[in-house]
């Protein structure tokens, strides 16, 4: 990660997108967010995503309880390209958490 960009960037710390909204900006002027395209070009499905990520984010934590799998530990070693990928994926193993299942519906 870029440490010019971002200070302590390899630190997890999702709060750093909090508040400051003119630094996190998706109009295409800042080119850490050159994925979703810029100007005119931008991603048209961009604001939904921003209002609905929150929400189901949300929605997953809350509804199961995620385990790794017996014997793993989380491994956060990424590689460097386009985008950062993990070298090994993340597999979360998820447990229904609430009581009945039509409030999985």
């Amino acid at each position: 990660m870029d440490h010019l960009s971002w200070d302590n960037p390899l630190e997890f710390m999702p709060e750093r997108f909090l508040g400051n909204s003119e630094k996190w900006d998706f109009s295409g002027n800042n080119f850490n967010y050159i994925p979703f395209g810029s100007e005119r070009r931008i991603c048209a499905g961009l604001p939904l995503a921003e209002r609905m990520l929150r929400y189901l984010l949300a929605s997953l934590l809350h509804s199961f309880d995620w385990q790794l799998p017996k014997g793993e530990k989380v491994d956060i070693v990424d590689r460097f390209g386009v985008v950062l990928r993990k070298n090994n994926p993340l597999v979360a193993i998820p447990s229904p958490r609430l009581s009945g299942k039509n409030m999985y519906v």
